[in-house]
């Protein structure tokens, strides 16, 4: 036994309050009327297994046979002739197009997994970085700053100061753009 279930089991043997209370409960068990558990009170009695389940199949149940009286001969002659109506109603025609709306889809300066509308894929998208405001700003600023020596060239060598034009790769497709400023 379990050091701590010998410890409590002591507790309770050596606890007058709980001894007298098990006395008590056991007296009182004692006196309790015996438990029916055959028979409902008020309810009709449920059905035996063999009476709810019914009589049982011996074996495999085969499907019914086929004979020859059951088919039905296709018939070879129609009797039926199209009558066209006197007036004919022509409906319109309907083109449905179908427009993707893709919530909260930010293009960023990363490739982004999206649905393409013109090829109907989904595509993960391919960048194209194309000088925009920012890159000339960061120019002209760097060209006031005394860097007229080439050095205020070096923003159109950087990417992260170029605009973002997401493409698919499939359709060649404008999925979205990202400009800087």
């Amino acid at each position: 036994m379990h050091p701590a279930l010998a410890a409590i089991y002591l507790f309770i043997r050596q606890e007058p309050a709980i001894q007298r209370f098990c006395q008590l409960t056991a007296k009182n068990m004692a006196s309790a009327p015996p438990v029916q558990t055959g028979e409902f009170v008020g309810l009709p009695q449920p059905p035996s297994y063999e009476e709810a389940v019914g009589p049982q199949c011996q074996g495999p149940v085969l499907p019914p046979a086929y004979s020859k009286d059951t088919q039905y001969p296709y018939p070879t002659h129609y009797n039926q002739t199209y009558q066209p109506a006197a007036h004919s109603t022509t409906s319109p025609i309907v083109s449905v197009q179908t427009i993707y709306v893709q919530p909260g889809m930010m293009f960023g300066d990363v490739p982004v997994q999206t649905h393409c509308p013109t090829c109907a894929q989904v595509v993960v998208t391919r960048l194209e970085h194309t000088s925009g405001t920012m890159t000339w700003l960061t120019c002209a600023g760097l060209f006031i700053f005394g860097c007229i020596y080439g050095c205020c060239l070096f923003p159109f060598c950087v990417n992260g100061l170029k605009d973002v034009t997401h493409r698919c790769p499939n359709c060649n497709n404008i999925l979205g753009e990202h400009r800087r400023l």
